[in-house]
This record gives structure tokens, C-alpha cells and sequence, in this order.
């Protein structure tokens, strides 16, 4: 559906978390989420009635019943539209190869992300990781954890103080016992939600610590303690959800805190390729080396001007230090040592 004048009212006047938290729910389902009852959309938003009626009554309504009629007639006004009319009546066929399907199907997710988006709660993200003080900690479930060691990665290419902390099989809990107000943590949680994470989460926020949460739509139970949330559609024609939008959503982080911290992101990228180019030029100067082909000789083992009492050619079969037990020029019963041998 189209931006009307309410939704970009219920976007633009969200400001604190609470405020943010309700507005991004309405956002992701309008109109449907408008028409449900005040308990209802605040158990979605993880806050309470009291929070969603004193922000509608920021954008102007006073009553919930005044909100939900303006929403129908939004929607009304949407379904008249000569515009919106013309579209309907040319549906098209989705594509026959699965390939093209999927393709069309994320471009589509996107679209709808982006008119959806909640550019106050991003920006929020970006304010708590751009922070120097602050130490970025990033962990996912299952199959999200990659996306939390991709953002991760990058992230620590901009910034110090950047770590991927993979919950570990009887070390879950570990991580939280340094954490406190200085942290912030990064969580990817998505359909179906971890207990771990969740448990981790309200962990991390009982020691002072800030939480941002990526999810999707549905919103996991972690969403109630976190700072800011950024959800994404994951329909996809596979048995597992798509995550082209929490990917493009790291893009736009990364983006945006290598623009906030430009000089600070460009002097660090450089130290890094100095490096990186230590390994590529070869040993540092000074490092020992090794002649290829050159080995140990006889000769190089003997003091200056003191001839050896082996046979030329013939290595002496006694350990270092202990004289050989046969006749001058007659050779040993036992094989060669490999290191150099002593005078005898």
C-alpha cells in the first residue's frame, strides 16, 4: 500500500524507544495492525497500552476508535484511486522457473522494506555502534549467526572494539560475565526464535548493557529489550526464510557508520592495508633466512687449520663427544649420523 499522510505521520513523530517500538509495528502491517484492539498492538510492540495511547495522542488522537477511523478511510481513499485501479486490473504472471521467481520475490521484499522503514530507529542503531566509548559484541542463532560474523567482520574494518561472540555449545552465558553499560550487543534472532538468545538477551540488559535486535517481522521475544529494532520480510519460495533484506539492512549500517566516522574509518583502513602488505613483500628486515639447497658440512664444524681423523667422504657413526671404538681406516658396522660429527 502507498504512503498516505498518516503513515508518514505515525514514521515521523516516533522519537523515543517506546514511541519507535509502536510506530514500526503499525508501519510493517498498515492498515491491518491500525484495526486491531490497543492490547493487542501493544503486546506486538512489547510496551504497554498506556505507551500506545499517549502516542497516538501525539499524532493527534485522542481516542483509539479516532485512530482506526482515519485508518479505514485511508484505506478507502487507497481502494477509489483511478491509479490504484489501473494496477489492479493488470495483475501479471509470475514467472515459471523458480530462479526468476525468487529473483522477482526478493526485489519485491525490498520494495516493501524500504516504504515501510522506520529511518529513526536505524539511525538509533547507528548513533549506539558509532559510539567510541562503546564495545560492539555481535552474536546470531542458528542460521543467522553468519549474518551477525558478516556485520561483524566489516564492522571491524571501520572501529576498534568490534567482536563476533558465537554462543558456544556449555559456554552460552560466559560472554555476559564482563558485560555492562559500556557494551553494546547486536542480536540476529529470526523465525524459529532461540530460547538461548532470549535468555542471553535479558541477561545482557539485567548488566546495563544496550541491545540492538534484527528480526523479522513477526519480531522476537527479544524485541521487549532492546534499544532499537530493524525487521525484514523473509518470504521465500525455499523451506528455510529469505535473508536478502537483513543483508541489504548490514549494507546500509555499514554505509551509514563509515560516513559518520569518515577520517576515523579511512586512517584505520589504511593501518590495516600497511599490514596486510608486510605479508606480501616478504620476511621483515632483520628475520632469519634459510639458502635454499645449503646444508650442514663436515668441514664447516671443524676448528680453523684442524683436519678431521675420518676417512674422506666416511661420517663417523659415534654419538658427539664419545670416540670411535674401531682402527684407523677401518669403517664403522653402524650408519651415518645426520648431524655433524665431533673430532674424534
Amino acid at each position: 500500500m502507498a504512503a498516505t499522510a498518516l503513515f508518514d505521520r505515525i514514521r515521523s513523530e516516533a522519537r523515543s524507544t517506546a514511541e519507535r517500538k509502536v510506530a514500526s509495528v503499525l508501519l510493517e502491517g498498515y492498515p491491518t495492525r491500525a484495526l486491531a484492539t490497543v492490547d493487542v498492538l501493544a503486546k506486538q510492540a512489547s510496551v504497554s497500552a498506556p505507551t500506545v495511547l499517549r502516542f497516538l495522542a501525539k499524532i493527534g488522537f485522542s481516542r483509539f476508535a479516532d485512530f482506526q477511523a482515519a485508518a479505514i478511510a485511508d484505506v478507502e481513499r487507497q481502494l477509489g484511486s483511478p491509479l490504484n485501479n489501473i494496477h489492479a486490473e493488470a495483475p501479471t504472471e509470475p514467472p515459471a522457473h523458480v530462479y526468476q521467481r525468487t529473483l522477482l520475490m526478493q526485489a519485491e521484499a525490498l520494495q516493501v522494506a524500504a516504504a515501510q522503514a522506520m529511518p529513526a530507529e536505524f539511525d538509533a542503531i547507528v548513533d549506539l555502534l558509532v559510539s567510541p566509548r562503546a564495545t560492539i559484541k555481535l552474536l546470531g542463532g542458528r542460521y543467522s549467526q553468519n549474518l551477525a560474523q558478516r556485520l561483524a567482520t566489516q564492522l571491524s574494518q571501520l572501529r576498534p572494539g568490534v567482536l563476533f561472540t558465537p554462543l558456544a555449545l556449555g559456554f552460552t552465558y560466559d560472554t555476559l560475565v564482563d558485560a555492562g553499560p559500556q557494551d553494546v550487543f547486536v542480536i540476529f534472532d529470526y523465525r524459529r526464535y532461540q530460547n538461548e538468545l532470549l535468555t542471553f538477551a535479558r541477561g545482557a540488559r539485567q548488566s546495563g548493557a544496550r541491545l540492538c535486535l534484527f528480526t523479522d517481522i513477526w519480531r522476537s521475544p527479544i524485541a521487549e529489550y532492546a534499544d532499537a529494532v530493524l525487521t525484514s520480510p523473509d518470504a521465500s519460495p525455499s523451506p528455510f526464510g529469505s535473508r536478502v533484506v537483513a543483508t541489504a539492512q548490514i549494507e546500509a549500517i555499514v554505509a551509514a557508520v563509515s560516513q559518520r566516522c569518515r577520517d576515523w574509518s579511512r586512517d584505520r583502513l589504511a593501518r590495516i592495508e600497511e599490514l596486510r602488505s608486510l605479508g606480501a613483500a616478504g620476511p621483515l628486515p632483520g628475520s632469519p633466512t634459510k639458502t635454499p639447497g645449503k646444508s650442514f658440512s663436515k668441514s664447516s664444524s671443524e676448528p680453523p687449520g684442524r683436519a678431521s681423523s675420518e676417512p674422506p667422504g666416511r661420517a663417523s657413526s659415534e654419538p658427539p663427544g664419545k670416540a670411535s671404538s674401531e682402527p684407523p681406516g677401518k669403517a664403522s658396522s653402524k650408519s651415518s649420523s645426520t648431524f655433524p660429527a665431533k673430532e674424534s
